[in-house]
């Protein structure tokens, strides 16, 4: 049943409507069939009562010759009378039965010279078959047998038997049933389409929101309550813009006055005598540029709107490792799918080159890979370096973090590469992790999604944390 039931919410509405319906219409043509069977129970009974009086003083008033024609012209197809020796109803029959009692006031007899059995639903009289079969869904009418003890001694009997069939669940009701709930599902899609497609467009823009991309304000209205859904977003869409650009706009900043402290304090070294001392600050003062340089960089890139576009992931790594290689690094491709994804071009491929760099600067080599999993892309840098303790796999992505036991200083880099290259990957709605493989060395992996296959664009799932 959890299976079946609808994801959506126009789904879950036309389900519940069609429940609430089936359930009143059930109700209600149950209410109906007993009403209806009640009452042709009742009609069949006063039509015997206002055939039977007339035939008894009939009866009464004829010769015992002339009975039979008397009987034969009373008797129809829904009341069958004979003048027997013994009644066909037997003693046990109650005479105080409020049809006895009426039988016996309008005869003028005692309600002893009056038996009556009303047979129940379903059963059968005389020994005798209905002519249709009795199904679940109908309901015959009542059969009864009366004896009725006559001057002479004798009894007349008299039995309904069963008459026509009634179908207590008719083929216009069925249709009427049939008509109201289509009639029912239609409303409900039509207006829950038009309460929902401000929520489709809430989800597209909180996707692109999550993938960074600018996404104009949307247009509040709907219902109330989707109204104020759509108006927080705008202001929380407002919020973020307006915190991401002041920060970039702090680092841009920041890096740029500290040029000139960093340049000051360069000439006053140079005036040192003690040529030890003057190389150590020298190499502190370097240190301290490159880290500028790497924040302004950052806050360049952060604060440039680089278009989103489909872009094919194998000829980006493959060109990347192409320059890579010609300046000397010992990197190659080892697998590679035609992957399309919507990216930022550049912000990918800087990313993709910090995780190749970490992997040659501090493993000797690298080899990636591209592979498909699930509905992202997923590129695979290898290296054959000592890895990172298992506890550290997270902390190196903390900015200007660098694990002096496996991370050389000498190397350069100031830890601000994982730190931007997971910022660039989680900004798309992927992610960057880190593993010790068992045979040696570290993967990285970069995690993007992808472009559906049946077009579209790329379902932002948020951040992923991998051991």
């Amino acid at each position: 049943m959890i299976r079946l039931w609808p994801r959506t919410l126009a789904g879950r509405l036309v389900a519940l409507v069609l429940l609430a319906v089936a359930s009143a219409q059930l109700v209600a043509w149950w209410v109906f069939a007993d009403e209806r069977h009640w009452f042709l129970a009742r009609l069949g009974r006063e039509r015997l009562l206002e055939q039977l009086v007339p035939a008894v003083r009939l009866l009464a008033a004829t010769r015992p010759e002339e009975h039979e024609a008397v009987l034969r012209a009373l008797g129809s197809s829904s009341l069958l009378l004979a003048i027997d020796r013994r009644p066909i109803v037997g003693e046990e029959a109650n005479p105080h039965h409020p049809l006895v009692r009426r039988l016996a006031r309008e005869l003028g007899v005692s309600p002893r010279a009056i038996r009556i059995e009303l047979a129940s639903r379903d059963a059968r009289l005389f020994g005798e078959e209905e002519e249709e079969e009795t199904k679940p869904w109908r309901r015959p009418r009542a059969i009864a047998a009366i004896s009725i003890a006559l001057s002479d001694g004798r009894w007349l009997n008299a039995r309904s038997p069963p008459g026509p069939v009634v179908p207590a669940f008719a083929r216009p009701y069925a249709a009427m049933l049939a008509i109201l709930a289509g009639l029912l599902v239609l409303a409900v899609l039509v207006g829950t389409r038009r309460a929902t497609r401000p929520l489709a467009e809430l989800a597209r823009a909180a996707e692109t929101l999550g993938r960074g991309e600018p996404a104009p304000p949307l247009a509040e209205r709907g219902p109330e309550e989707v109204r104020r859904a759509i108006a927080a977003f705008n202001r929380m869409q407002e919020r973020l813009a307006r915190f991401i650009a002041d920060r970039t706009r702090l680092l841009a900043a920041l890096g740029h006055d500290l040029r000139t402290p960093i340049t000051s304090l360069r000439l006053r070294v140079e005036l040192l005598e003690d040529e030890e001392a003057k190389q150590r600050m020298i190499e502190t003062l370097d240190e301290m540029q490159r880290m500028v340089e790497s924040t302004l960089a950052f806050a360049r890139e952060e604060a440039e709107a680089e278009p989103v576009r489909e872009t094919d992931l194998s000829a980006l790594i493959e060109g990347t490792i192409e320059d890579l290689a010609e300046l000397g690094w010992e990197v190659r491709l080892v697998a590679s799918e035609p992957l399309v994804a919507r990216i930022r071009t550049a912000a990918i491929r800087r990313a993709i080159r910090n995780l190749i760099e970490n992997a040659v600067r501090y493993g000797g080599r690298a080899r990636v890979a591209l592979l498909r999993e699930g509905e992202d892309a997923v590129v695979r840098i290898d290296d054959d370096g000592p890895g990172i303790p298992p506890d550290k796999l997270e902390e190196v992505f903390e900015p200007f973090v660098r694990l002096e036991a496996s991370r050389s200083s000498e190397t350069g880099g100031v830890g601000l590469g994982l730190s931007i290259a997971r910022g660039i990957a989680r900004a798309h709605g992927g992610d960057v992790t880190l593993a010790n493989r068992p045979e040696g060395g570290l993967r990285a992996s970069l995690r993007l999604p992808l472009i559906p296959r049946g077009g579209g664009r790329p379902r932002w799932r948020g951040p992923r944390a991998e051991g």
